[in-house]
Protein backbone atom coordinates (compact mmCIF):
# COMPACT_ATOMS: atom_id res chain seq x y z
CA UNK A 1 0.00 0.00 0.00
CA UNK A 2 1.49 3.47 -1.00
CA UNK A 3 1.43 5.98 1.12
CA UNK A 4 -0.52 9.20 -0.09
CA UNK A 5 1.35 12.45 0.01
CA UNK A 6 -1.30 14.87 0.95
CA UNK A 7 -2.12 15.53 4.85
CA UNK A 8 -3.87 12.53 6.22
CA UNK A 9 -1.56 10.74 8.90
CA UNK A 10 0.96 13.60 8.89
CA UNK A 11 1.52 15.20 12.14
CA UNK A 12 -0.65 18.73 12.54
CA UNK A 13 3.10 20.65 13.00
CA UNK A 14 4.06 18.79 9.12
CA UNK A 15 1.09 20.16 7.95
CA UNK A 16 1.69 23.62 9.00
CA UNK A 17 4.83 23.72 7.65
CA UNK A 18 4.17 22.42 4.11
CA UNK A 19 2.06 25.48 3.76
CA UNK A 20 4.83 28.17 4.57
CA UNK A 21 7.61 28.68 1.82
CA UNK A 22 10.43 28.51 3.14
CA UNK A 23 12.36 30.85 0.53
CA UNK A 24 9.56 33.57 0.82
CA UNK A 25 9.60 33.99 4.11
CA UNK A 26 13.72 34.12 3.82
CA UNK A 27 13.32 36.60 1.39
CA UNK A 28 10.88 38.86 3.39
CA UNK A 29 13.32 38.15 6.29
CA UNK A 30 16.45 39.70 3.92
CA UNK A 31 14.09 42.63 2.79
CA UNK A 32 12.90 43.36 6.10
CA UNK A 33 14.96 46.06 7.59
CA UNK A 34 17.23 44.92 10.77
CA UNK A 35 16.00 41.57 10.49
CA UNK A 36 19.32 39.55 10.14
CA UNK A 37 21.35 41.74 11.66
CA UNK A 38 23.83 39.98 13.88
CA UNK A 39 22.44 36.86 12.87
CA UNK A 40 24.54 33.98 12.65
CA UNK A 41 22.60 30.67 11.56
CA UNK A 42 19.18 31.35 13.04
CA UNK A 43 17.89 33.16 10.10
CA UNK A 44 13.58 34.22 10.43
CA UNK A 45 12.46 31.28 9.21
CA UNK A 46 13.83 29.29 11.64
CA UNK A 47 12.50 31.40 14.39
CA UNK A 48 9.22 31.23 12.78
CA UNK A 49 9.50 27.55 12.70
CA UNK A 50 10.22 27.59 16.63
CA UNK A 51 7.90 30.18 17.31
CA UNK A 52 5.13 28.08 15.64
CA UNK A 53 6.45 24.63 17.56
CA UNK A 54 6.15 26.65 20.49
CA UNK A 55 2.44 27.90 19.83
CA UNK A 56 1.17 24.20 18.63
CA UNK A 57 2.86 22.62 21.83
CA UNK A 58 1.47 25.93 23.92
CA UNK A 59 4.58 26.54 26.07
CA UNK A 60 4.36 29.44 27.87
CA UNK A 61 8.19 30.63 28.24
CA UNK A 62 11.07 30.25 26.54
CA UNK A 63 12.82 27.62 28.95
CA UNK A 64 9.33 25.39 28.47
CA UNK A 65 10.05 25.85 24.53
CA UNK A 66 13.94 24.93 25.26
CA UNK A 67 13.11 21.87 26.69
CA UNK A 68 10.14 20.65 24.44
CA UNK A 69 13.11 21.17 22.04
CA UNK A 70 15.13 19.01 23.40
CA UNK A 71 12.74 15.97 23.96
CA UNK A 72 11.82 16.15 20.16
CA UNK A 73 15.21 15.79 19.23
CA UNK A 74 15.33 13.48 16.93
CA UNK A 75 12.64 14.91 14.78
CA UNK A 76 13.62 18.41 14.65
CA UNK A 77 15.85 17.42 11.32
CA UNK A 78 11.84 16.73 9.74
CA UNK A 79 11.44 20.46 11.31
CA UNK A 80 14.43 22.22 8.99
CA UNK A 81 16.40 22.15 11.83
CA UNK A 82 19.86 21.14 11.79
CA UNK A 83 20.61 22.04 15.93
CA UNK A 84 18.49 22.54 19.00
CA UNK A 85 18.09 26.11 19.52
CA UNK A 86 19.16 27.77 23.27
CA UNK A 87 16.97 29.88 25.04
CA UNK A 88 19.67 32.86 25.11
CA UNK A 89 19.40 32.57 21.17
CA UNK A 90 15.56 32.81 21.31
CA UNK A 91 15.54 35.14 23.70
CA UNK A 92 18.25 37.79 21.73
CA UNK A 93 16.34 36.94 18.07
CA UNK A 94 13.12 38.03 20.22
CA UNK A 95 14.47 41.03 20.74
CA UNK A 96 16.43 41.81 17.67
CA UNK A 97 14.00 40.68 14.94
CA UNK A 98 11.49 43.51 14.52
CA UNK A 99 7.96 42.74 14.81
CA UNK A 100 7.44 43.89 11.14
CA UNK A 101 8.93 40.36 10.21
CA UNK A 102 6.53 38.70 11.57
CA UNK A 103 3.66 41.13 10.36
CA UNK A 104 5.22 40.64 6.49
CA UNK A 105 5.50 37.47 7.00
CA UNK A 106 1.41 37.40 7.98
CA UNK A 107 0.40 39.65 5.59
CA UNK A 108 1.69 37.48 3.04
CA UNK A 109 0.50 34.41 4.34
CA UNK A 110 -2.73 35.99 4.20
CA UNK A 111 -2.83 37.22 0.78
CA UNK A 112 -1.71 33.94 -0.17
CA UNK A 113 -4.46 31.84 1.73
CA UNK A 114 -7.30 34.43 2.17
CA UNK A 115 -9.87 31.86 0.08
CA UNK A 116 -9.50 29.44 2.06
CA UNK A 117 -10.24 31.13 4.95
CA UNK A 118 -13.69 31.42 6.70
CA UNK A 119 -15.03 35.08 7.33
CA UNK A 120 -15.72 35.81 10.70
CA UNK A 121 -17.81 38.75 9.48
CA UNK A 122 -21.80 38.49 10.51
CA UNK A 123 -23.81 38.35 7.77
CA UNK A 124 -25.28 41.52 5.60
CA UNK A 125 -28.39 41.31 7.61
CA UNK A 126 -27.51 40.13 11.17
CA UNK A 127 -29.59 40.98 14.18
CA UNK A 128 -31.35 44.22 12.56
CA UNK A 129 -27.62 45.60 11.42
CA UNK A 130 -26.01 45.75 7.61
CA UNK A 131 -22.90 45.55 7.62
CA UNK A 132 -21.02 46.82 4.08
CA UNK A 133 -18.55 43.84 2.64
CA UNK A 134 -15.04 45.17 1.29
CA UNK A 135 -14.04 42.83 -1.69
CA UNK A 136 -10.28 41.38 -1.18
CA UNK A 137 -10.59 42.36 2.73
CA UNK A 138 -11.05 39.48 5.79
CA UNK A 139 -11.91 41.52 9.23
CA UNK A 140 -10.73 39.47 12.14
CA UNK A 141 -12.42 40.00 15.44
CA UNK A 142 -11.74 39.10 18.88
CA UNK A 143 -13.46 36.61 21.31
CA UNK A 144 -15.54 39.04 23.29
CA UNK A 145 -16.57 41.92 21.20
CA UNK A 146 -17.98 41.13 17.55
CA UNK A 147 -18.29 45.07 17.16
CA UNK A 148 -14.79 46.10 17.15
CA UNK A 149 -12.31 44.46 15.01
CA UNK A 150 -9.00 43.65 15.98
Amino acid sequence: MSKDSHFSGQPVYSQVLKLLDKDKILQISRTTQGSEAYVKRFDGYKHLVVMLFGVLKHFDSLRELEIGMKAEAHKLRHLGLDYIVRRSTLAEADIRRPQEFFANVYSYLLEKYAKFLANSRPPKSYKGRTHEQRPGKIALYDGFNHDNPI
